[in-house]
């Protein structure tokens, strides 16, 4: 997880493109957010409750949040 450098807030993973079923039903409970379908030249990858959003380095932490939030909704990588 990431704060944000805004607020202080906690930030759940952003991701852009056509969200999966397993994505939307994410975003929907507020575990993941949705950029819309254009991604930004250098794309925001958390944000936050207050729509800061902000790009952290470690990807690694990120992948494995967003993965972690998509599992929780039915999302398997076969």
């Amino acid at each position: 997880m990431s704060l944000c450098p805004e607020c202080g807030a906690s930030g759940v993973p952003l991701i852009f493109g056509l969200p999966a079923p397993e994505a939307l039903a994410a975003a929907q409970s507020g575990e993941l957010a949705l950029g819309g379908c254009l991604m930004p030249r250098q794309p925001p990858n958390w944000q936050c409750s207050g729509g800061h959003q902000w790009r952290d380095g470690d990807e690694i932490a990120f992948d494995e949040q967003l993965l972690t939030v998509l599992a929780a909704h039915g999302y398997r990588m076969d």
